[in-house]
């Protein structure tokens, strides 16, 4: 599917482009005579379409799957964001310490993680064999980066006792982005099932 979407994505991409390009030169009143390389564009297009098997039909669903992807990342990440617990309570925390912001920080990622890790079991459960030793390998890579980009976020604080807490913070966020697409693509595969 990935290799369909990546297909799918440059044709339309180069029909968007030839469209543009188009739209400009007749907004700049260009001669007519261009309508000759035109139509060799646009059937090169079409036979391109016709060696993978899609038709503009198939381009409008893509792009519609593309965009809901879209939409339901943005909806997954918004609710993983409203179900956190505060670091610091509303009232009653005045004498709250560094150390139990950070212990705090250090928790609430740990919940994303489990949330995640229970995600990723969900679509493991799901798929073949193939697409779980992708799906794992994506998992590796993606945690080395994570550690990587956090680590980048608190380096501004390196020796400081806020070090821990922009550190988890980061990677609680990176985690949560990173559920919200995994739980799109599990959304997709309980879809798919039924």
């Amino acid at each position: 599917m990935d290799l369909l979407v990546k297909i799918g994505l440059v044709l339309l991409g180069s029909l968007i482009s030839v469209v543009a390009y188009f739209a400009i030169r007749l907004i700049e009143g260009k001669p007519q005579n261009e309508t000759l390389e035109r139509h060799k564009k646009l059937l090169e297009i079409n036979k391109q379409l016709n060696e993978q098997g899609l038709d503009i039909e198939g381009l409008r669903n893509l792009e519609t799957l593309l965009i809901g992807k879209t939409i339901a990342i943005k909806r997954h990440t918004s609710e993983l964001t409203d179900k956190r617990e505060p670091l610091i309570a509303v009232r009653g925390e005045e004498d709250i310490t560094q150390l139990d912001l950070n212990q705090r920080a250090s928790e609430r990622f740990d919940l994303a993680s489990q949330k995640m890790y229970d995600v990723i079991a969900s679509i493991d459960g799901r798929v073949g064999d193939t697409e779980s030793q992708a799906l794992m390998k994506s998992q590796t890579a993606w945690e080395g980066y994570s550690v990587d980009q956090a680590m980048a976020a608190a380096s501004s604080y390196a020796g400081g006792s806020m070090w821990s807490l922009v550190y988890f913070s980061e990677l609680e966020s990176l985690t949560i982005e990173r559920t919200a697409r995994l739980q799109a693509e599990l959304d997709e595969l309980i879809r798919l099932a039924n």
